[in-house]
C-alpha cells in the first residue's frame, strides 16, 4: 500500500517534483559584464522582460563566475574603459589609451568563451564591440582622432549626437526600418581590423565602422554590437528599442530550449 501525504500518493508527489510542475520557472536570466551608471543599461533591457534577473558578472565573487555563466540566457557586455592594445599586439599604442582595466578584460574573454560554447546570445555596446572584434582576432583604433581625423566628432567631454549610415540588407536595417540616423556616442576606439565572422551593419561618414552582426560562420543564435549608447537614447528611437527587443527575444528563445 502507497504511503499517501496530505491525501497524495507519494508516487504523485515525487512526480510532480521530479517533472519541476511544483515550482515556477527559473527567471529569465541576463548577465552583464558590468553594471554602471544611473540604470540605463538595466532599464534598456528590463524594458522588454521586466521578470528579466540581471547580473553584473564584475561585482561577482571570482569563484562563481562558472556558476552564472551556467545559468545565463544572454550576455550584455557594456561600455567601459578602453581595451589593452596588447591584446590586439599593439603594445605600443598603450600610450593613447585612457583608463585600463585589465580584470575587465579577461572577465570579457571569458565570458565571450562561456557564450560561445554555450551558444548563448551576444550584445555588445561601444566597449562591448570593441572587445567582442578584438576576441575575434580583429584590432581597433587606438584613438580615433589621431588615426581618422576630426569629420566626425564622436566625443567631446561626454556623449554626443552624430549620424551613421545603414548598411542595406543588414540585421539592423531590418530591425530599425532607416538608412541612416542620429546615435549618442561617446568613445575615441573603434574598429580597425574586423574581426573573424562579423559583417558591418553601420558606418560614419568617415568610414568608421558603427554596427556589426555575426556572420553564420560564427554558429551563435545572436551576436550584434554597436559602437553607440542605445541604452542612453530615448526609448523609441528606431536604433534604441528595436536592438533591446530583438537582444532580449533571442535570449528567451534559447531560455526555452
Amino acid at each position: 500500500m502507497k504511503k499517501r501525504v496530505h491525501g497524495w500518493s507519494t508516487w504523485v508527489v515525487l512526480s510532480i517534483l521530479l517533472s519541476g510542475e511544483a515550482f515556477s520557472q527559473r527567471p529569465l536570466t541576463i548577465l552583464f559584464s558590468q553594471d554602471y551608471g544611473q540604470g540605463e543599461y538595466r532599464n534598456w533591457v528590463l524594458r522588454q522582460n521586466p521578470d528579466c534577473r540581471i547580473i553584473s558578472l564584475y561585482h561577482v565573487h571570482r569563484d562563481s563566475i562558472d556558476y552564472w555563466n551556467s545559468q545565463a540566457d544572454g550576455y550584455l557586455l557594456t561600455g567601459g574603459e578602453d581595451v589593452y592594445p596588447g591584446l590586439y599586439n599593439q603594445e605600443k599604442d598603450t600610450v593613447l589609451c585612457g583608463e585600463i582595466d585589465h580584470w575587465r578584460d579577461s572577465l570579457e574573454y571569458r565570458i565571450l568563451n562561456a557564450a560561445f560554447a554555450r551558444k548563448k546570445p551576444v550584445f555588445g555596446i561601444c566597449r562591448g564591440e570593441q572587445i567582442s572584434n578584438v576576441y575575434l582576432k580583429g584590432s581597433l583604433f587606438v584613438d580615433v582622432p589621431t588615426d581618422l581625423g576630426t569629420k566626425v566628432i564622436h566625443r567631446k567631454e561626454g556623449p554626443i549626437e552624430h549620424p551613421i549610415q545603414v548598411v542595406d540588407n543588414s540585421s539592423l536595417k531590418k530591425l530599425s526600418g532607416v538608412s541612416q540616423g542620429n546615435v549618442l556616442s561617446n568613445h575615441h576606439q573603434g574598429i580597425k581590423k574586423l574581426g573573424i565572422g562579423l559583417k558591418v551593419m553601420a558606418k560614419t561618414d568617415d568610414g568608421l565602422i558603427e554596427a556589426v552582426e555575426g556572420t553564420p560562420e560564427l554558429k551563435m543564435p545572436f551576436f550584434m554590437a554597436v559602437q553607440w549608447h542605445p541604452e542612453r537614447m530615448e526609448a523609441n528611437h528606431p536604433l534604441s528599442q528595436p536592438l533591446a527587443e530583438a537582444f532580449v527575444k533571442a535570449c528567451e528563445k534559447v531560455s526555452r530550449k
